[in-house]
């Protein structure tokens, strides 16, 4: 149990870290509060990580 909660922490702190890179250096902009508008740089980025993440540190 132990093990699921720590790489669920590590894993919502490194897509947090994204999304704050991501709209620091402009490539991911905040849109108007309260629409939400898909965006492939975003899914692309959070995926890249996760997918990263994963081969280093699996689930199982």
């Amino acid at each position: 149990m132990h093990f699921d909660f720590a790489h669920a922490a590590v894993a919502a702190i490194l897509i947090y870290l994204t999304v704050w890179v991501l709209r620091k250096t402009g490539i991911v902009t905040e849109r108007e509060k309260g629409h939400f508008q898909w965006n492939w740089k975003l899914f692309g980025a959070i995926f890249l990580v996760m997918f990263v993440f994963n081969i280093i540190w699996p689930y199982n």
